[in-house]
């Protein structure tokens, strides 16, 4: 599992990138999911947007940034 963090270094989820798991935990809720090949799994979080794309099976693309409040 690789640690996966928002534009501010904050962890926004953690994943694995050859089994397409992620796992987000915020506040005692924890959200799941396995991603194929090209899915989108995105966190919003206070002032933040984090989309993780699963690429292939060696690694995530992450594209962060602020939004509006």
């Amino acid at each position: 599992m690789i640690e996966i963090r928002d534009c501010l270094g904050r962890l926004a989820c953690c994943g694995d990138p050859a089994t397409g798991y992620i796992s987000s935990l915020y506040k005692g809720h924890r959200t799941t999911a396995y991603l194929a090949i090209g899915e989108i799994f995105t966190v919003e979080r206070d002032v933040t947007r984090t989309d993780v794309i699963r690429i292939s099976s060696a690694e995530f693309e992450i594209h962060s940034c602020k939004i509006a409040a």
